[in-house]
């Protein structure tokens, strides 16, 4: 009981190797099969992949506030959603928990976090992110990486079969609110992403993470919120901030109503 009510002390630890140097690819790649194993993919009641999510704890999944509905599933040790290949493991969502600000007309707060049945059994495929300290700035100008299967909610049917990554850099507020004239862009988001538009496949899923790695582990910045998070020319992509919500992550996690 009292670890499934903590935040794992191990976690972001990637057992696929990035290479040495820095590769930096413009535009999404397939992902290494195993590389990002707290990558969750949101199915919903007919069993159609329509966001993505972020296992940050053995019965926890972190997502976008905008992708809950009533009945959901979700399954982790996914690559190809076309082909089982013996790693996944599916379960349906116990308990949904919004973030009690969220506010679904300026999408601030947009998280919320998924409650498994019973604790995930961790191994190389399945594993949990890590979440930033409280408060943590972001790392502006730093290139981090944002993975899924191009799941957006108004084109579920979209998308790819395979697990895809890209690189984006983090963008400092002021160029993003002048981009972004009629959406209000407030403390916890923050945008993502070239101007030019040049991820061009969908990389990331509503719902699913931007990753920063720090000290060789994988840490969990932002969830893919909205935006033109396809590279469409002229727009950055828009993310919750995650480490405004950490102490809130906490209180979840260790509630007993739970």
């Amino acid at each position: 009981w009292a670890e499934e009510r903590t935040l794992p002390r191990e976690c972001g630890v990637s057992n696929v190797p990035s290479p040495g140097w820095n590769l930096r690819i413009i535009g999404g790649r397939e992902a290494q099969r195993g590389k990002w194993p707290w990558q969750v993919v949101i199915l919903n009641r007919y069993q159609e992949a329509f966001c993505g999510g972020t296992l940050v704890g053995s019965r926890w999944v972190l997502t976008a506030a905008h992708c809950v509905r009533r009945k959901l599933f979700v399954r982790l040790g996914e690559h190809d959603l076309a082909l089982r290949e013996g790693a996944e493991v599916e379960y349906k969502v116990s308990r949904t928990v919004i973030h009690p600000k969220y506010d679904s007309t300026t999408v601030d707060n947009d998280v919320a976090l998924l409650q498994l049945p019973e604790p995930v059994s961790m191994n190389s495929r399945i594993a949990p992110a890590c979440l930033p300290e409280q408060g943590t700035n972001l790392p502006v100008g730093d290139t981090c990486t944002i993975i899924g299967w191009g799941k957006e909610r108004n084109t579920h049917f979209f998308g790819t079969d395979v697990l895809h990554e890209a690189e984006v850099p983090i963008i400092a507020s002021k160029a993003c609110e002048t981009v972004y004239e009629d959406y209000y862009i407030t403390s916890n988001m923050f945008c993502a992403g070239y101007l030019e538009g040049r991820v061009d496949s969908c990389a990331g899923d509503s719902g699913g993470p931007l990753l920063c790695q720090r000290h060789g582990r994988w840490y969990i910045y932002g969830i893919t919120s909205f935006g033109e998070g396809c590279g469409k020319k002229g727009k950055f992509g828009i993310y919750a901030r995650v480490s405004n919500y950490r102490h809130w992550i906490q209180s979840v996690v260790a509630s007993p109503d739970f």
